[in-house]
């Protein structure tokens, strides 16, 4: 029987050149989402006491290769500081990807936007251009100096002191007594019991930044003596308390580093001064060390006590950063002194000792070739004197 070969439809064709093109598209789609770049940009805003805004820029490399950085076109006004610039490639395609910090200064205090568009290019060759944008609330000013709150002692008059909140359009107020959590307070007057420590702290209202002292603090005083005895004189005025002049000691921070493998722990540490009290935002701290979490920002302010005051242009706020948590190498290991980079093999060699003696197969081999030769050599004796004995009977000589 011959057979025919079979000739394919052209439905068939047709199915199959139409699943070669969907497989053939879905391929690149994936290529192409598999291998995309790209330089994200994020931003932040601050008002400063100049009344324009600073925009904090942040570039990050969401790919495994180094990004080289430069600006295409940014707006909002001010100046751009920082580009061009290279980012490190970023170990793994997922968060948190390595990143640069770039600063927009110079924003009008009115503006009610900024955006910053980069060109990235990798060392595949690969460009790609990426934005980023913030929005302003367009009403920051100059005038972001706090209204410092007052104080009033118990007098002859009064057995009860005082505290006053101002009123501002720029700060709101926080209010803690003794070591209490602070309270948003209004303003006005209140009355405290001689003895009351008091801590007011202000926050700057959105869209401002406080300049200046941000820190009070003060214990209510008594009247001291005041007379009796029906004396029509009037009563001697409070006692004077002298103010002592002091500088508050910027605290320090302190970064993580890598021991045996492990990152440490980044803390602050707050310093102990005389007349000076620090606060963390609004809370109370002590002299010593605090933890905080990598890659966090605390701001510190320093608070005058009662009897006490801060020397002109003193600094009174800090902020402290610390850095992004660190990828620590596992370390080597140690015995005795000498350090292994690799680990030891599943199971050990088996030992062979050394041999002390003469070889055997050799020395046999030596024995037997000597042998031989004696029986070679004796047979050999023996037959030429055989031949002698012969050539003698023979000849008679």
């Amino acid at each position: 029987m011959r057979l025919h070969p079979r000739i394919p439809r052209s439905r068939s064709i047709a199915a199959l050149a139409l699943s070669i093109g969907v497989g053939g598209v879905a391929s690149l789609a994936l290529v192409t989402a598999a291998s995309a770049h790209a330089s994200l940009v994020s931003g932040s805003a601050q008002c400063q006491s100049n009344g324009t805004y600073t925009v904090t820029w942040t570039i990050s490399n969401d790919w495994i290769l180094a990004d080289s950085i430069s600006e295409v076109s940014h707006s909002g006004g001010g100046t751009l500081s920082g580009l061009p610039t290279t980012i490190p490639a970023s170990p793994s395609k997922k968060p948190p990807f390595e990143s640069v910090t770039v600063l927009q200064t110079g924003v009008s205090g009115s503006a009610t936007s900024a955006s910053l568009t980069v060109h990235g290019t990798w060392t595949d060759n690969k460009s790609v251009n990426n934005s980023g944008s913030v929005t302003l609330p367009g009403t920051c000013s100059s005038d972001t100096a706090a209204t410092a709150p007052t104080f009033t002692n118990a007098s002859c008059s009064s057995a009860m002191g005082s505290y006053t909140i101002p009123s501002s359009n720029v700060a709101d107020y926080f209010v803690a007594i003794g070591n209490g959590a602070p309270v948003a307070a209004p303003a006005g007057t209140v009355s405290e019991a001689v003895g009351t420590l008091i801590k007011i702290t202000a926050q700057a209202k959105p869209g401002k930044t406080l300049t200046g002292t941000t820190a009070w603090a003060a214990t209510i005083a008594g009247a001291g003596s005041c007379g009796g005895g029906g004396s029509s004189s009037p009563p001697p005025p409070p006692p004077t308390v002298s103010s002592n002049v002091v500088t508050p000691a910027a605290p320090s921070i302190t970064q993580g580093v890598c021991l045996s493998g492990k990152e440490s722990a980044a803390y602050y540490t707050i310093p102990g001064i005389t007349g000076v009290t620090y606060l963390n935002g609004t809370t109370g701290v002590a002299a010593g060390k605090y933890n905080v979490a990598y890659g966090s920002t605390t701001t510190i302010t320093a608070a005058a006590l009662t009897g006490f005051t801060f020397s002109g242009g003193a600094t009174t706020s800090w902020t402290l950063t610390a850095n992004k948590a660190a990828t620590c190498a596992a370390p080597p290991t140690a015995v005795l002194g000498v350090t292994f980079t690799q680990p030891p093999p599943k199971t050990p060699p088996v030992a062979v000792l050394p041999f002390t003696g003469q070889p055997i197969l050799q020395t046999t081999l030596v024995a037997f070739g000597l042998l031989l030769a004696g029986g070679l050599l004796i047979g050999s004796s023996r037959r030429h004197r055989l031949s002698h004995l012969t050539w003698i009977d023979r000849t008679g000589k």
